[in-house]
């Protein structure tokens, strides 16, 4: 009824129940009136109106007041309805909150991930009401959906159920990301029954594909079984895809962080083993540098010594300590040809060069010096290797001094 209808038939039975008022009135009046001056007429006269008005206000009644009191208790009785319908579609919806909020908490718990899901198949089981709930993991390698939790059915099964993309329910749904809702599934021509699991005693299963919702990578499938069969309504479907989401991303973390630790891992590895390496060759090296019998001195850019072998301390007399807060060009009198021998290995040439090397004595020893330009850790040195040629310039010399010797010897022959 309109609100504008509703408030004429008010209206116009408020007036009706007045005039009635009114008119009753008026006849108890008149028949007083008619009774005092004459009895006998007066009396029949107000015993007729006695029973008149109540007969014509039994008929208004039920003429107008009972059919709208009717209507009313209709009206009730329907708000009463929707007030109730209201209510448990409020408390389902509340349940359904608690449900995401329990679930969001299982699977972001620090708990083991196998445990974290079995978690989510108990709430999502207990919240949809189903006899049943299933979580399959994706393996992209094998292209395949493995049973990874359920809600303590069929235990025995976890890991051992493997369905390849594309065959039955499972793998049609997860080829293709759709969801399947389905009352009776066993008619269902897409329906194989996975090795492994027993679904004879359900009838309704409601499947839905896991994804990164960003590039739709499938991460797994989850499914709901009831015994009885089941029409799902819309509170249950948003419900189930939100819960899909949370889930969907549970994993992609989970994969995310056994991907991390997995090439943690083999960087630790590979570390560990370029250290060994390292430490291997720096052995070598420095074996064969402490034994060699040239004098071997590791230099900064800058010319300062950061190494000496024994050799070098030996042929300076100096120690090894002393070396390793000098110059190599405290070392020579002739510090120039070393500055020219050190910017040249610097730029990457080979130097050679002679000099001589001021002894702790104070007397000038003669070496030839090998400067190279060596990477070590990522790092950038010299490498000085200097021989000890005083006896070759003695050598020199004395050969020199006795070519003069014949020289002069043949010279004074031939005056003669």
């Amino acid at each position: 009824m309109k609100q504008d209808d509703f408030m004429h038939r008010k209206g116009f039975l408020i007036f009706i129940i007045a005039l009635v008022l009114f008119a009753s009135a008026a006849v108890g009046v008149y028949a007083g009136f008619s009774l005092s001056y004459d009895k006998k007429n007066g009396l029949l006269l107000f015993c007729v109106l006695f029973l008149l008005v109540p007969a014509v206000s039994f008929l208004l009644y039920k003429w107008s007041i009972s059919p709208y009191y009717r209507r009313l208790e209709d009206a009730n009785l329907e708000l009463h309805l929707k007030q109730e319908e209201l209510l448990d579609t409020k408390d389902d919806l509340f349940i359904k909150f608690l449900g995401i909020y329990d679930i969001n908490y299982a699977a972001n718990s620090p708990r083991l991930f196998a445990d974290r899901l079995k978690d989510v198949a108990d709430i999502t089981a207990r919240v949809m009401e189903a006899n049943a709930c299933l979580i399959y993991l994706y393996d992209s390698k094998k292209d395949e959906l493995f049973l990874a939790a359920t809600n303590a059915v069929q235990e025995n099964s976890i890991g051992k159920v493997h369905i390849p993309l594309g065959e039955g329910i499972e793998g049609w749904s997860g080829r293709r990301l759709e969801p399947v809702m389905l009352k009776d599934f066993h008619a269902d021509i897409r329906y194989q029954e996975p090795s492994g699991l027993t679904l004879a005693e359900y009838a309704s299963v409601y499947c839905l594909p896991l994804y990164v919702y960003s590039n739709g990578a499938l991460v797994g499938l989850m499914e709901v079984f009831y015994r009885k069969p089941k029409v799902f309504l819309d509170e249950e479907i948003n419900f189930f895809t939100t819960l899909s989401g949370i889930i969907s991303a549970t994993i992609q973390n989970e994969q995310m962080q056994i991907e991390l630790q997995k090439m943690n891992m083999e960087l630790e590895q590979w570390v560990s083993e370029k250290t060994e390496e390292l430490k291997a060759s720096e052995e070598r090296y420095r074996k064969l540098v402490e034994n060699a019998q040239e004098s071997i001195f590791m230099l900064a850019q800058n010319g300062d010594i950061i190494f000496a072998n024994d050799e070098a301390a030996r042929l300076t007399g100096q120690s090894k300590y002393d070396l390793l807060h000098k110059t190599i060009f405290e070392l020579f009198l002739e510090s120039f040809r070393l500055e020219d021998a050190v910017t040249e290995s610097a730029k990457g040439k080979t130097s050679l060069k002679q000099a001589k090397l001021r002894s702790a004595d104070g007397s000038a020893t003669p070496v030839e010096i090998h400067a190279i330009k060596l990477a070590f850790m990522g790092k950038q040195f010299i490498q000085f290797v200097m021989r000890d040629i005083s006896i070759e310039t003695r050598l020199e010399q004395l050969l020199n001094e006795k070519e003069q010797e014949l020289a002069s010897l043949k010279a004074r022959l031939e005056s003669q």
